[in-house]
């Protein structure tokens, strides 16, 4: 692949594909969101804690904290947790093929927040790609 990026993005897509089915799995064994939120969650957690051990790299996370940037972490934590409670509880209560589809939709959000906030340059191609991805979504989700 040209670029990195594009790996981690597949990567994280794929992730994301397998953690919406073993949810809804979870879900139809009778187990409540807020209990694979919280296992979820503690798994991240533990994960992200060893590899920041491994790298020997506890003293410059701490020290991130100061950094005036860091507000945006937490605006990015705060985000990412309503996001993923709100996601696995909509899986809870209706099917991954309305679900999933309508959740993904954060595509197209995260697209024009990135042109819009950003400033990220915007061609045409973008824009059709963006009205396909919402026209692919409406026809999935319907």
């Amino acid at each position: 692949m040209a670029h990195s990026y594009v790996l981690w993005a597949l990567i994280g897509m794929t992730g994301y594909s397998f953690t919406t089915l073993f949810v809804k799995l979870v879900e139809r064994a009778g187990i409540p969101s807020f209990v694979v939120l919280a296992v979820a969650t503690a798994i991240v957690a533990i994960f992200v804690l060893a590899i920041v051990v491994a790298r020997d790299k506890l003293k410059v996370l701490i020290a991130q904290f100061s950094q005036p940037g860091m507000l945006w972490a937490l605006a990015a934590g705060i985000s990412l947790t309503i996001a993923v409670s709100s996601l696995f509880h909509a899986l809870a209560l209706g099917p991954a093929t309305v679900v999933v589809p309508l959740y993904g939709m954060f595509i197209i959000g995260g697209a024009v927040l990135g042109v819009l906030v950003l400033h990220e340059p915007v061609t045409w191609q973008k824009m059709v790609g963006l009205v396909a991805a919402v026209a692919g979504v409406f026809l999935i989700a319907s």
